[in-house]
């Protein structure tokens, strides 16, 4: 009898033991099954005038999308009208928001941060008769090769030449932002218009040593000698230019008008009393000289 008994707490335990295990196995397989929740950003649609454009993949209504995701932004004008640009607008930077364009009618767009996006149209009638050439490098001191955008009237010959320069607290932007005035200046087909970029100030190009103010006025400098070397090429003379610019773009403009006598090899202070600007370009066969 005692035998049987002690035969029956053995097995009732081992009984109970495998339940236990068994269980807690079972939670364990249940606990490790369940997935990580994914991490999203809100992606918000903003709706378009004089045209539309569709997000590939569709957002949800939740606008809520899976992070890395890549999305197809595909725009199409309403008659009478030609895009602008597809955008994109992300929280920070020195302004609040930072905007990313492309002016081809298809952007893809990796989903890194919660972002708005959209794209805009603008009438016909103010590029029908522009030519417009964009990405002209004209130099590349440092890390980011430095541009200009060209806008001519159709059959432009030996116009007067307008260069923009853009604002943005010499820290931020770049030439296409002042594509707005440069159809204006352009649209009547007096000019032939050039925005340019530049430098920006300290480390924010990514540069290893900081970008000094100087540095942006020889840059200035270099794209105004570009400009005049390839002015013909767009039907411009390069005998009359004039030069205007936006906030830290006006700054320039006036650095680039009033001292343009200080342009030489002596270096920026390098030399004691010594501050003169060496141009970011220099055409070949050119000296300072």
């Amino acid at each position: 009898m005692n035998k049987f008994i002690a035969r029956l707490v053995i097995t009732t335990f081992i009984y109970v033991f495998v339940l236990l295990t068994s269980g807690l196995n079972a939670q364990t397989v249940s606990s490790s099954s369940k997935k990580e929740p994914v991490e999203t950003y809100t992606v918000t649609s903003v709706p378009a005038e004089n045209g539309s454009y569709t997000i590939i993949p569709k957002i949800r209504e939740d606008c809520k999308v899976p992070a890395g995701t890549l999305l197809t932004v595909k725009a199409k004008p309403a008659p009478g009208y030609s895009l602008d640009a597809v955008y994109y607008t992300v929280k920070g930077g020195i302004w609040g928001t930072t905007s990313y364009e492309s002016f081809s009618s298809k952007m893809k767009i990796p989903v890194t941060k919660d972002m708005k996006m959209g794209a805009t149209f603008i009438p016909r009638s103010l590029v029908d008769n522009v030519i417009v050439t964009q990405d002209v490098v004209y130099a590349k001191p440092g890390i980011k090769p430095l541009k200009y955008d060209v806008y001519a009237p159709k059959g432009a010959k030996n116009l007067p030449c307008i260069i923009i320069i853009h604002g943005g607290g010499w820290s931020s932007n770049n030439e296409d932002i002042m594509r707005g005035l440069a159809r204006e200046l352009v649209k009547g087909g007096r000019y032939v218009v050039f925005s340019i970029d530049y430098r920006w100030i300290n480390k924010l190009d990514g540069e290893t040593k900081p970008t000094h103010m100087h540095q942006l006025i020889e840059d200035v400098f270099g794209a105004i000698a570009h400009i005049q070397e390839h002015a013909g090429k767009y039907g411009g003379d390069p005998t009359r230019i004039a030069v205007t610019g936006d906030s830290a773009g006006g700054h320039l403009a006036e650095a680039a008008a009033t001292l343009s006598s200080l342009i030489g090899d002596g270096g920026f202070g390098i030399t004691s009393g010594v501050y003169q600007y060496m141009p970011s370009y220099l055409p070949k066969r050119k000296s300072l000289v």
